[in-house]
């Protein structure tokens, strides 16, 4: 009989497709929580834990091997850290580690506010992420012009940015400089950069430091001011010149929306209604699987129904006497199987498509995951 109920699907296309959309974040959505690992009656200590920070200096050794390797992650090493975390309807899946551009507020004298440009880059190649030995995957960095300007020396015997590394905050955001690290340099690279060490603002500078020495002297890392876990939607300042100098007494209160000013101010949740020194901005990521089907119905497929209101005894007699005055059939909905034979995709169509015995039709399914 011609109604083959099942046949192999013509073509099939899986492919990844990644959606980007802009986000603002500001005012009560936008809040800064105090951290510090010394603290240890504040459950936001476990904070450090939590992003894999060290939750004490000997966690991580100026000596230590990772240390000695990636010394721009020893400027992570801090005391005190403050976490924005990004409300779960800014983002989707990842934050597009390349495009976050961060306003923090800051003191201005005791009773004003500034703020300073923070934006999100990454080491040794501009990416979406990186993996971090130190802090996992889907990292991105936090570097700023007012702390220090970009590494200019080169890697691998040359620059690896085509335009000019003047600026960590070059527009378009793709255009940005991604952040040198120590091990980006050979022995021809150390000391390209030679700014003075003493005008380097340190995020961690411990006794036992001893670079530059007489024979590694320059500027050979960027260091940067804290990093974003692009898939958690966490942005955490790290770098003290920046911690230090957070207005908390000029915010306001989250839990209880009112002035954070006074001596017992918080440091917990707290948010700033200036756009002028508080904002946060970035590519929101949403990642869509998408397979495309073709199912084809060539003339004597699935010309035959079991729906109760098609004529079924008439039309076997039009296909036994093979005189071809078949009814039409009314497709409605598409079955797909796996090779076990299990219904694994239905779909069904906006209006019902007409398939007599000699045409042909082809389907295009999408199937989004």
């Amino acid at each position: 009989m011609a109604n083959i109920p099942y046949k192999n699907i013509t073509s099939l296309i899986s492919n990844k497709q990644e959606i980007a959309t802009f986000s603002i974040v500001n005012d009560s959505g936008l809040t800064y929580t105090l951290c510090d690992r010394t603290d240890l009656i504040s459950k936001e200590t476990n904070y450090f834990a939590s992003f894999k920070m060290p939750y004490e200096y000997g966690k991580l050794k100026t000596g230590s091997t990772l240390s000695l390797q990636s010394p721009e992650l020893q400027q992570l090493n801090v005391d005190r850290m403050v976490v924005s975390s990004v409300p779960y309807d800014k983002y989707s899946e990842i934050i597009d580690g390349r495009s976050a551009t961060f306003i923090v507020p800051q003191f201005s004298g005791l009773t004003s506010m500034s703020s300073v440009t923070v934006v999100s880059s990454t080491y040794s190649q501009l990416t979406k992420s990186q993996s971090s030995s130190l802090l996992g995957n889907n990292i991105a960095f936090l570097f700023s012009d007012d702390i220090n300007l970009p590494r200019t020396g080169s890697t691998l015997g040359s620059n690896t940015t085509a335009l000019p590394r003047t600026t960590w905050n070059e527009t378009p955001f793709v255009n940005r400089p991604q952040a040198h690290a120590y091990s980006d340099l050979d022995v021809n690279d150390i000391n390209t950069d030679q700014r003075p060490w003493s005008e380097v603002k340190l995020a961690a500078n411990y006794i036992l430091e001893t670079y530059p020495t007489n024979t590694n002297q320059g500027y050979n890392y960027d260091i940067p001011v804290g990093f974003v876990s692009l898939d958690k939607g966490f942005f955490v300042l790290t770098h003290p010149d920046i911690v230090d100098n957070i207005p908390w007494t000029l915010g306001y209160n989250l839990e209880s929306n009112t002035s954070n000013s006074g001596a017992t101010s918080a440091t917990t949740s707290v948010y700033f209604t200036d756009t002028s020194v508080s904002q946060l901005t970035f590519n929101d990521i949403s990642i869509n699987f998408r397979t495309s089907v073709i199912c084809l119905a060539l003339p004597a497929e699935f010309t035959f129904s079991t729906n109760p209101s098609w004529n079924l005894t008439y039309n076997i007699q039009e296909y036994d006497n093979q005189t071809n005055g078949f009814d039409p059939v009314q497709i409605t909905e598409i079955g797909l199987y796996n090779k076990l034979n299990e219904l694994i995709a239905v779909a069904k169509l906006d209006r019902p498509v007409e398939k007599t015995f000699t045409n042909l039709i082809t389907f295009n399914l999408d199937i989004d995951v």
